[in-house]
């Protein structure tokens, strides 16, 4: 630690110490002469008190000079300066300022948004800077780590930014400010965050390192809102993402409110061809305080090709990033699906095949799958051009030639649905290396369980359960019993291996998932080609009553592998990856939400086309190849929830995410105190001050102590004035005559001896 004063010369003020030297040179008491003849015992006792006056009145002195000089040493203001980062006074730092600048920084409140507030607080920042320094601004938009060539560009370069989806989080952000400041050859380095200390900028951040030599002193500057308000789409769940023509469209937005209780409606818009979007239904809302909101949107009479919308809430509010979610849908005809059973083949897959194509759909035009029933002996020499999908029910040990052609025709972009059955016999003649390749897995063994097991999903984020969602806890598993299924162990690769879904109760896996290539492929580890009057059937998922979770589960789970195609909904900032049919376009125009027209190439080997620049929320449109006979896709980009998500940390989380020993500032006040305490340092002045009262009380107490009258001390002096008078009365009268001596007494005479 060292010590420096803001005012050095009045230090010249502690000469004033000798001031009262002086005066006690001066005032000293002289002693008054009394003679006291024969009183020995009096000047011995004269002397102890002349030495116990003379302590007391050294300690006076001392106390009054300390208090002169803790006096001038409190107008001097000493300021006490950390070691190392303060070690250079105020000569110029090396600064970063890290801004948030993810869409939840734009919301307002007092007629000001978080982004805003630290632009506010950033130029007061700016300010302190002494001359000299140097001034990094970095935000969560991905902008490059550099200094600016100055303060004035480091301005400008804080009133340009803008609330945008973040290109990286702010943890990742601060660590990109640490490493441009170790490499700055200034000694003195600061970094400042500006956060609204929200779930959505911490949350999965690891905690701040403990500062230690050499790092930067950091300082958190909260921005966040003090009684926030809002409505948000939080999410969409689409019913497909690819849908038959004449098929409506169920859409499901998840909402939420912050802030009192609030009516207000909900709307779907689809975009017309004229660019503009046509409302095509309308809801109203009661909005509860903190608690989710369910709306149901059935959309119809779609048109085929792509079809993009939007969800959007009436009206405005404080924040507008989260009042609208977009999405785009596949419409055209049924997809083909390969539907590979055991002979007979049309018995053994009527179940599924009637879950996925019902016959009044059929009829009516409206299905989703188209499907071909084949016998999966003959799936090795069948034509798979023209399927998007294949199902395979109760596979009994494919040829590694079978499993080769599955890999190459799913790693092309389409779909693979396994039911696995009593059919596959004996596990090791099921394992091959090429099951696995595609597959994800092995067999290990059937597993029985006479009663009480059945699927007992534990989650429903993944896209084959989120349908799901919509009945919640209303799934009767527990009336579809499974007696057997098969033990599935994925394998060791972590890029080879299948992912569950879903458990049975019994906590192995009944539904996997995986990528592979540019396709998908998902098993079910029980069959679902026995009859409800097969003895020896292994479970009732299709022929229990009412099996309505079998068919969404039926549907799902060949949607998920046969939708592969295009990215059409994806978050901001991640890639969009377009396939086309044609491979004679070099290039294609991509119209971003924000009126900006750019080109994307298209891979000529992959024939597809894959756009990065998605930072914007909203629709994209793609076209290639002209109006005739041209291409036109498009998809949609949505902020993630963490780029919405203002819900502040509690207390002991933030502490423990921003670091041991970490500041935080609210205020241009706060700002200012911490900034002046870790470059100027602390100042002493209210503790000297306090010294110097405690030192002029204690002189105050000393002083009345030493100079207050004794008790008996005015009986002394009466008693040494009476014996003074008397003794000098004496010394006035002639000497008293001595009284004569009295003559001597004769000895008695001696008596006669008288006989006995």
């Amino acid at each position: 630690m060292g010590l420096s004063f803001i005012t050095p010369m009045l230090l010249g003020g502690a000469a004033l110490v000798a001031v009262p030297i002086v005066l006690h040179l001066i005032m000293r008491r002289k002693p008054v002469p009394h003679e006291f003849p024969a009183l020995r015992f009096l000047r011995d006792r004269a002397v102890a008190n002349r030495r116990r006056l003379r302590v007391s009145h050294l300690f006076l002195l001392l106390l009054r000079m300390a208090a002169l000089a803790l006096l001038a040493l409190a107008l001097a203001r000493p300021v006490l300066r950390g070691a190392g980062w303060l070690a250079g006074g105020e000569g110029p730092v090396a600064a970063a300022l890290v801004i948030d600048t993810a869409p939840r920084m734009a919301l307002r409140e007092a007629n000001e948004t978080r982004l805003e507030r630290a632009a506010k607080l950033a130029r007061v920042l700016l300010d302190k800077l002494p001359q000299g320094s140097k001034v990094a601004v970095l935000d969560t938009a991905a902008a490059t780590a550099a200094f600016a060539p100055s303060a004035a560009a480091a301005a400008a370069r804080i009133e340009r930014l803008a609330a945008a989806a973040p290109g990286t989080s702010l943890p990742t952000a601060i660590a990109e400010a640490r490493r441009l400041l170790a490499g700055s050859e200034l000694a003195r380095k600061e970094l400042y965050v500006f956060t609204d200390c929200s779930h959505g900028a911490w949350d999965n951040a690891a905690p701040q390192p403990e500062a230690s030599a050499g790092d930067p002193a950091v300082l958190f500057v909260d921005v966040s809102a003090e009684q926030p308000r809002n409505f948000s789409i939080d999410a969409l769940d689409l019913s497909g993402e690819r849908i038959s023509a004449g098929t409506s469209l169920a859409i499901t937005a998840s909402a939420a409110r912050v802030g009192p209780d609030a009516a207000r409606a909900v709307a779907v818009e689809v975009l017309g061809r004229d660019g503009k979007y046509v409302r095509r239904a309308i809801k109203p809302v009661e909005w509860k305080a903190a608690g989710p909101v369910q709306v149901d949107f059935e959309v119809a009479g779609l048109e085929p090709g792509t079809r993009q919308g939007r969800v959007v809430i009436e009206g405005s509010d404080d924040l507008e990033a989260d009042n609208a979610r977009y999405f785009t849908v596949e419409v055209g005809a049924a997809a083909k699906v390969i539907v590979a059973a055991p002979r007979p083949a049309d018995r053994s897959a009527a179940l599924l095949v009637q879950a996925i194509a019902p016959a009044s759909l059929v009829k009516a035009g409206k299905a989703r799958f188209e499907p071909e029933v084949i016998d999966v002996e003959s799936l090795g020499t069948s034509s798979w051009d023209a399927a998007q999908g294949i199902v395979i029910l109760d596979p009994p040990p494919l040829s590694p030639q079978t499993w080769e052609a599955l890999e190459r025709w799913v790693s092309g972009g389409r779909g693979l649905v396994v039911w696995l059955g009593p059919r596959a016999g004996n596990a090791d003649r099921f394992n091959t290396d090429a099951s696995r390749r595609v597959l994800g897995g092995d067999l290990v063994r059937v597993w029985r369980s006479p009663e009480g097991n059945y699927l007992a999903p534990t989650a429903l984020d993944h896209p084959i359960m989120a349908a799901y969602r919509r009945v919640g806890d209303a799934v009767p598993w527990q009336d579809f019993p499974v007696s057997r299924h098969w033990e599935f162990k994925p394998a060791e690769g972590p890029g080879d291996a299948a992912a569950t879904v879903a458990t049975y109760r019994n906590g192995l896996p009944a539904v996997l998932d995986r990528r592979l290539g540019g396709g998908n492929v998902v098993v079910v580890t029980t069959p679902v080609s026995q009859s409800a009057s097969d003895p020896d059937a292994w479970n009732t998922l299709a022929t229990g009553f009412e099996p309505w979770p079998f068919v969404i589960l039926a549907n799902e789970t060949l949607l998920h592998a046969v939708d592969t195609s295009d990215d059409r909904n994806v978050l901001a900032g991640a890639p969009a990856v377009l396939h086309i049919d044609r491979r004679d376009v070099p290039a294609a125009i991509v119209s971003a939400p924000s009126g900006d027209d750019f080109p994307a190439a298209v891979d000529q080997k992959r024939g597809t086309i894959t756009v990065t620049a998605t930072q914007v929320p909203g629709n994209y449109t793609l076209r290639a190849g002209g109006d005739i006979g041209g291409i036109a896709r498009g998809f949609s980009v949505n902020l993630p929830p963490s780029a919405t998500d203002f819900s502040r940390l509690p207390a002991d989380a933030l502490a423990a995410v921003l670091g041991p020993g970490h500041r935080l500032a609210k205020s241009a006040e706060e700002i200012v105190r911490d900034v002046n305490r870790e470059r100027v340092g602390s100042e002493l002045y209210p503790w000297v001050i306090v010294l110097v009262a405690l030192a002029m009380a204690a002189d105050w107490i000393v002083a009345n102590r030493f100079y207050a009258p004794r008790e008996g001390v005015d009986a002394e002096r009466v008693a040494a004035a009476e014996f003074a008078a008397d003794d000098s009365h004496a010394a006035a009268a002639p000497p008293p005559v001595p009284p004569a001596a009295p003559p001597p007494v004769p000895p008695p005479a001696p008596q006669p001896e008288v006989p006995a």
